[in-house]
């Protein structure tokens, strides 16, 4: 799950004054009734795509794992990742080998660049756990990516794999799956990497009383047994694609740190605020609250990482951030469209592009009125013209997201039929609900209650700030009341993990070669909360069969069926009601070279290949 967080404390008080207060100038012609319409309203989404790539040499959606069948698995030396923030990093003591050198020509280096530099990455959250089996933030999963290997790794399509930990892997029939691991692989406090890490790990995940996130990568082992000290057979129920590629994202723990640790406390061990990793970063410090830093590990198999330190800054404030970005004390940030021309015009950092995988949606509460009425869900999208929303709020890098399922997936069928802009269908469904204005003021009402959703949000979230704002007075117009609350993170979590919420903006990253799991875990029935991340609380039995059926089918033509049928149900009954995708903008300073994004936020794919010319360094890429 992610959600790009950005500041909105005038956009805030907007929600308790007259539609359109405080806002954007676009947005004030929307909540007026005038807001601003594309000449060629249905292409807006191929005119995005086309200018941006052009102009940010990016291949958009439409253009990126277009073919279905299966990648060859070949080791190539494209691995692992980056990620997270920092400008205080010249105190932050720690420093691992080699930091701080002002370049190392004879270092050899996984990129082939000159070894040395520092990478502060802007976020404006911090990690929640670094343990790999129960941490649950996007920040996390950027620095536990840098700091442990996986079984495998996305290869260039995100969709095929390649080795990681596992030298190579063979698919027994229906029933199993044999992975040989390299024998040159470390912990970083020096104990050897062998298959009892694996298998611990694995039986780690299944057990409920752990409780881990990444439960549903291994739903499917039915045992695991260590053959030797590199070789591990797991036992699965059923060897489909995704099943296999979820267990290739398995990313195995020092066994001989943790099995004394009691499982119900695992979440809570110290290993999760300083864990022993195997990856091209180790743990350096953590500030909480301020800054994550890791340090180079430079006995890495294929070669240390060019860059000394990474160092994850969390600066909740965009303005902020962007400030620190342009004036060179940080490296890299998400950008909101309404800030992009800053970076393009500024000499200090570029602007990069990345595929569209997040659709950003408003999760409607299944278990609370009025949103437990289908009719009600279909209704308020309706309601909303996404087209105008998406060109107001980001101009020609917009894009909708008319399903759940973004086009750059393969899983995605180009004949779903979305729901479209229909207001005059969205008041014939609410009154086909019972919801009528009765006494005139302009809100329907049922039985003496107003018709009133809230829709929670991350205050510093300026983005979905701006599109509740939007909505709020498209579906005034219909006769709802639509209400924006702003939550600190914490607490905004909280009620999303507790299903106290009616409506809640978010968005979710999907995996490429796990679409599978990753639609169990939102969209099944047997993930809702405690025990997963569904927590709209989605309880269709034809979307389950369906997901099963996607976890175990190997049969490229039916596997298309289902997706088919799985998507058009969704979109349907837009329980998880899609608005737009996620634009993917970043700013990164000009110094580094070798700059690439294939998953965006996901900066593990990318970020280990970055380095910095010697002439180009800054004093504090020379800093201890």
């Amino acid at each position: 799950m992610e959600t790009d967080l950005q500041p909105r404390t005038r956009l805030m008080q907007a929600t308790t004054e007259a539609p359109g207060a405080h806002v954007p100038s676009l947005f004030r012609r929307i909540a007026a009734g005038r807001g601003f319409v594309p000449s060629h309203r249905r292409s807006v989404k191929r005119k995005a795509a086309g200018s941006v790539s052009a102009r940010l040499g990016v291949a958009l959606p439409g253009s990126l794992l277009t073919a279905w069948g299966d990648r060859p698995v070949a080791p190539t030396r494209k691995w692992l990742g980056v990620a997270l923030l920092g400008s205080l990093f010249t105190a932050c003591g720690g420093g691992g080998a080699n930091a701080g050198d002002a370049g190392q020509p004879d270092v050899a280096t996984f990129s082939g660049g000159p070894a040395g530099g520092v990478l502060v990455v802007l976020m404006d959250g911090e990690p929640d756990d670094l343990n790999p089996v129960t941490y649950t933030s996007l920040p996390s999963a950027q620095a536990v990516h840098l700091m442990f290997r996986a079984l495998a790794r996305r290869d260039s399509t995100l969709s095929g794999y390649q080795p990681d930990l596992a030298a190579s892997w063979e698919v027994e029939g229906d029933s199993a799956v044999v992975f040989h691991l390299r024998d040159d692989v470390s912990w970083h406090d020096g104990t050897k990497v062998t298959a009892e890490d694996v298998a611990f790990t694995i039986n780690l995940q299944r057990d409920p009383v752990v409780a881990s996130p990444r439960s549903p990568d291994v739903a499917a082992v039915t045992g695991v047994t260590v053959i030797d000290s590199v070789t591990v057979k797991v036992g699965l129920g059923g060897t489909g694609r995704y099943t296999v590629n979820a267990l290739l994202e398995v990313v195995p723990v020092p066994r001989h740190l943790l099995e004394g640790v009691v499982r119900s406390e695992m979440r809570m061990a110290p290993f999760s605020r300083q864990p022993v990793g195997n990856g091209f970063y180790r743990f350096g410090q953590w500030v909480p609250g301020q800054r994550l830093m890791l340090e180079v590990n430079p006995a890495m198999p294929e070669g240390r990482a060019a860059l000394d330190r990474i160092v994850i800054q969390v600066v909740p404030d965009m303005n902020v951030a962007l400030t620190e970005l342009l004036a060179g004390q940080g490296d890299v940030l998400k950008v909101p469209p309404a800030l992009a021309a800053q970076v393009e015009s500024s000499r200090a950092a570029k602007l990069f592009g990345a595929p569209r995988v997040r659709p950003s949606w408003i999760a409607w509460n299944t278990s609370r009125e009025p949103t437990n009425d289908s009719r009600v869900r279909r209704a308020l999208l309706m309601a909303v013209d996404r087209e105008e929303i998406v060109a107001g709020l980001f101009g020609e890098t917009g894009e909708v997201s008319w399903t759940p399922i973004p086009p750059a997936l393969r899983e995605h069928s180009p004949s779903t039929r979305p729901i479209t802009f229909d207001p005059d269908g969205a008041r014939r469904l609410l009154e086909e609900a019972g919801w009528r204005d009765t006494n005139g003021d302009g809100i329907r009402d049922r039985n003496g209650v107003p018709l009133r959703v809230e829709v929670d949000y991350i205050s510093a979230d300026q983005t979905r700030a701006d599109v509740l704002i939007a909505m709020q007075s498209m579906l005034r117009r219909v006769g709802v009341d639509l209400a924006p609350r702003a939550y600190e993170r914490t607490a905004w979590v909280e009620r999303l993990r507790g299903q106290q919420f009616q409506g809640s903006s978010w968005g979710w990253g999907w995996g490429p070669g796990v679409v599978g799991p990753n639609a169990e875990a939102v969209f099944h029935s047997r993930s809702i909360p405690p025990a997963g991340v569904n927590f709209a609380g989605l309880n269709n039995p034809r979307v389950d069969s369906l997901i099963d059926a996607a976890l175990v089918t190997r049969d490229t033509v039916q596997l298309r069926r289902v997706w088919a049928t799985f998507e058009q149900l969704v979109v349907d009954d837009p329980v998880y009601a899609p608005i737009y995708l996620d634009p993917e903008l970043y700013g990164v300073n000009s110094r580094f070279e070798n700059v690439t994004f294939r998953r965006g936020l996901e900066l593990w794919e990318d970020v280990i290949h970055w380095y910095i010319p010697v002439e180009s360094r800054l004093s504090r890429d020379r800093s201890r």
